[in-house]
């Protein structure tokens, strides 16, 4: 695992440079993070690029024996382009105007930004794409964020567009959805609210399949502009990987992964956390989206255990691992002058200094790990399943921490190593496989589910299991995965039948494999209990 920091040479002068970059390469750091939030500076008026200073903090950089990861800094849009299309800015819920001033103020819906963003991530692959000390690229920061959500007028319209291509005719939504309730037919897509509150004297909720497909449509969003971005650079950047930072569920899984990296080379995400457990997990989540080792690129530099972060991501499939940062900020909204990161605001070394030093001597000469070899055991996680339950009023369940705190923390305490799996197709090769909360219906998955039982496979299931369909709405009839994986004969489902915490045990005769059902609203606790029965 070879180690990176973010740097930002951008709030030095030219002078420290060669100051900051002597101490990384003698701490061992061979590769830095710049730009990310660069565009002010690149682009400080419209159409005039300045381009000198990171010309010169990459050549810098390459003289101390330190290569970039070049980041696009499309979070930050700066304020002449605010001023002069301010359909950049996204609204949020309550229909107020994001602001400028912080950081991810853009609208992924606004043709205006978009074009701005592209043009410089373009200018910035035809001057840096083959540039020798350039060795990978990042888009963006964090997607989805701070700003999840846009509720503009930009958005209203490419949502409406979205649902058209996704139902072809308002009839067939209004099939599905069941628009009929509460006298809610439409006639035109483009009459279809945001799901913005109602904002009524008693609480009053939008449809739950509209709160689904804007999740979908927002997701989706995200996922199509860093396909844009990914697009810009190929052209220009040869076999140097791109990749993005995506962050923890805790903060929102409002991005699908799959989706998101579906046209990048590496996952890459950011982990602020102390507890084991929840770092493991986003290790294999992150190994888990394309099959192969992944990247750290932010990990914060203050933790008091990070030796034994590094290795714990390490012997997961991490095969580069950025610090951030290398400083403290003296200024903005990330200011900070007690918490030492590499070295102190006066650049004196911090305790983490001397742990990178130990750690490059003994690892620094290993190369990046290439390929990871699979566990077999895997969890199931599924992110519309997720914002069913995260969007629902009545029925609401913090799916992420569920999945991360009620099972994976006692498979990890266990010793037991877990893959994260998000396909049916990624199933092969796993012995055992849980599959909590996924109560959106997945015909192929269901098949895959029986054939895995039926060749072998362990299979835990919560007894909320498909009991909705693609659209949101509650199914009316007991998927046959039941009847043929637990012989369950009753006419109704399980979640309606079983007492809570109940383990239900099935071992059909006509299959090789065994499948537990387990009560959704079963605790850490119980989850503790019935995994210890389970897996050895």
């Amino acid at each position: 695992m070879k180690l990176g920091i973010a740097y930002y040479p951008e709030h030095e002068q030219p002078d420290q440079w060669d100051i900051d970059y002597s101490k990384l390469a003698a701490a061992g750091i061979g590769s830095v993070r710049i730009a990310e939030f660069a565009w002010a500076v690149l682009e400080p008026r419209d159409g005039q690029f300045e381009w000198g200073w990171l010309d010169a903090a990459i050549e810098r950089a390459a003289a101390h024996g330190i290569n970039v990861v070049l980041c696009t800094p499309t979070a930050c849009p700066p304020i002449w382009l605010v001023e002069k299309h301010p359909d950049v800015l996204p609204v949020n819920k309550q229909g107020r105007v994001i602001g400028f001033g912080a950081r991810q103020h853009r609208s992924y819906s606004s043709d205006h930004y978009v074009l701005h963003a592209l043009r410089i991530v373009n200018r910035m692959a035809e001057r840096y794409g083959d540039h020798p000390n350039v060795v990978a690229w990042q888009l963006d920061n964090e997607f989805g964020g701070e700003t999840k959500y846009d509720f503009s007028d930009g958005a209203r319209h490419a949502f409406h567009e979205w649902l058209g291509k996704r139902y072809g005719t308002v009839e067939a939504l209004n099939e599905r959805w069941g628009t009929t309730f509460w006298s809610q037919r439409y006639e035109r897509f483009d009459q279809i609210p945001l799901p913005a509150p109602i904002g009524a004297d008693v609480n009053m909720w939008q449809h739950p399949s509209l709160e689904l497909d804007f999740a979908r449509f927002s997701s989706d969003s995200m996922a199509r502009f860093a396909g844009l971005q990914a697009a810009a650079l190929r052209p220009y950047v040869g076999d140097r990987p791109i990749t993005t930072n995506a962050f923890m569920f805790c903060w929102g899984d409002n991005l699908n992964w799959p989706d998101l990296f579906a046209d990048l080379d590496v996952v890459g995400m950011d982990i602020y956390s102390n507890k084991p457990h929840e770092i493991a997990f986003y290790a294999d989540a992150c190994r888990g989206v394309l099959g192969k080792p992944f990247w750290m690129m932010e990990y914060g530099t203050g933790t008091t255990e990070l030796e034994r972060d590094m290795q714990l991501v390490r012997d997961r499939g991490c095969s580069r691992f950025y610090l951030f940062k290398m400083k403290p900020f003296p200024w903005g909204q990330e200011q900070g002058g007690g918490q030492p990161e590499l070295v102190t605001l006066t650049g004196e070394p911090s305790r983490n200094y001397g742990v990178v030093q130990s750690y490059t001597a003994k690892y620094g000469h290993v190369a990046e790990l290439m390929e990871t070899k699979r566990a077999g055991v895997g969890l199931y996680y599924h992110f519309d399943s997720s914002w069913s339950y995260q969007l629902s009023v009545a029925d609401r369940i913090a799916y992420p921490d569920y999945l991360v705190h009620n099972i994976y923390r006692h498979l990890y305490e266990a010793g037991i190593q877990t893959e994260v799996v998000y396909t049916a197709q990624q199933l092969d090769g796993l012995k055992t496989l849980i599959v909590p909360l996924h109560q959106i219906y997945d015909a192929a998955l269901e098949e895959r589910l029986i054939a895995f039982v039926q060749e072998g496979g362990r299979l835990i299931i919560t007894s909320d299991l498909f009991r909705k369909n693609e659209d949101n709405v509650y199914l009316r009839s007991v998927p046959r995965l039941f009847a043929e994986l637990l012989d369950w004969q009753e006419n109704n489902f399980a979640g309606g039948v079983l007492a809570e915490g109940t383990v239900m045990i099935r071992r059909p005769k006509s299959s090789k494999g065994e499948t537990w059902l387990v009560h959704r609203s079963s605790t850490a606790e119980q989850w503790k209990d019935i995994l210890a029965g389970i897996i050895e």
